[in-house]
């Protein structure tokens, strides 16, 4: 589920780093939104969760997770994987929330991260 293809990878550390949330976030935006979360000297590891076909923009990042089809069992899953990383802060770009619907997902993630409806880094 998770998989890398940069080539220069950071040390991810639990708890902590990033998770944003790509979710139909249009593909013009994915690189610069990655790439603002990489050069905050703030933030040790940058995770996103993304959808297949977003695939070709996000090899920036540190840590992918794909959103597929999940079925009610798939989405508990998720957000279980979400609550035991215990990430620092979750950025969910405000135009991606509004699209996608996924606005949602901070109620269900115990502990509740720091949750920015932006895609820049606090």
């Amino acid at each position: 589920m998770a998989h890398n293809q940069s080539a220069k990878r950071r040390i991810l550390k639990e708890p902590g780093g990033v998770l944003v949330i790509l979710l139909d976030l249009p593909d013009t935006e994915i690189e610069s939104t990655i790439t603002r979360f990489l050069d905050d000297a703030n933030i040790n590891s940058v995770t996103v969760l993304a959808l297949p076909r977003q695939k070709n923009h996000v090899a920036l990042a540190d840590e992918v997770w794909w959103l597929e089809r999940l079925g009610p069992f798939g989405l508990i899953a998720m957000l279980r994987r979400i609550s035991w990383r215990r990430f620092e802060a979750v950025y969910q770009p405000h135009q991606a929330a509004n699209r996608s619907g996924y606005s949602w997902l901070r109620f269900f993630i115990l502990p509740r991260p720091m949750w920015h409806n932006t895609s820049y880094p606090a």
